[in-house]
């Protein structure tokens, strides 16, 4: 009975330890702007396209390459759900411009994915394959 009561309280521990964990990269994910560097597959050069997360009132801004983009996030554990996804509409000078950011767009529109952060390094997972990756470059000012 002690043994079984010693692995319980273990377990315990371990998940709370855990959660612990995935709080301080939430955390993370939340105090820096990410820049696009995959989107299906294919790497993002020199992408313009970044995002950034307000925890405070759970929206996300940033640039799509032309037009800058805000909507609403909600994270739950590991996984993370875009909604009212909203942007400007000025065109890109650049054809290739206007398709990528139609993409991200329809990414993120009313579309969950389950998050992976390591260090400096944001993915966005569906169905087990990388969606989109992210480089965290810039610490974003917190406001009070």
């Amino acid at each position: 009975m002690f043994i079984r009561l010693t692995a319980l309280a273990m377990v315990l521990l371990a998940n709370t330890c855990n959660q612990k964990a995935v709080k301080q990269d939430i955390a993370s994910i939340q105090s820096k702007r990410w820049a696009l560097t995959t989107m299906n597959g294919a790497k993002q050069e020199k992408s313009p396209i970044w995002m950034e997360f307000d925890p405070a009132t759970h929206r996300f801004n940033g640039n799509g390459g032309c037009n800058k983009v805000s909507g609403e996030y909600q994270l739950e554990g590991s996984e993370i759900t875009f909604g009212k996804v909203i942007s400007t509409r000025m065109a890109c000078i650049d054809p290739q411009g206007n398709e990528r950011e139609s993409a991200f767009l329809r990414m993120l529109s009313d579309r969950t994915y389950t998050v992976k952060f390591e260090d400096q390094l944001l993915q966005f997972r569906d169905s087990g394959r990388v969606a989109m990756s992210f480089t965290g470059f810039k610490k974003v000012a917190s406001a009070k």
